[in-house]
């Protein structure tokens, strides 16, 4: 089920760190947009790349830290569902200016 037809979305359980892969380095900025597939126990079962689409190894970093990843399943009206997320991922190397 897509976001909007829950009452619930799927909640990530612990926090989900991005890193980028070994040896790669990130430019300034890369962004991408993910479809997980969370199924009725909170599992991602698949994780499909959608536009705009990271380089390979950054997304292949993002799919594995995602399938790793536990979630609460989504529900419709108190019962857990398959369901679909888009995440936008982000790998961020420019640095933050202080005042």
């Amino acid at each position: 089920m897509p976001r909007s037809q829950l009452s619930r979305p799927p909640i990530a359980l612990t926090a989900i760190v991005l890193e980028p892969p070994p040896g790669e380095l990130v430019g300034d900025r890369l962004v991408g947009i993910l479809s997980l597939f969370i199924d009725e126990q909170g599992h991602v079962e698949r994780v499909d790349a959608e536009e705009p689409t990271l380089p390979p190894a950054f997304e292949q970093a993002a799919r594995e830290a995602f399938i790793a990843a536990e979630f609460s399943p989504g529900e419709i009206d108190g019962r857990a569902v398959k369901s679909r997320l888009r995440v936008e991922v982000v790998f961020d190397n420019t640095s933050l200016s202080m005042p």
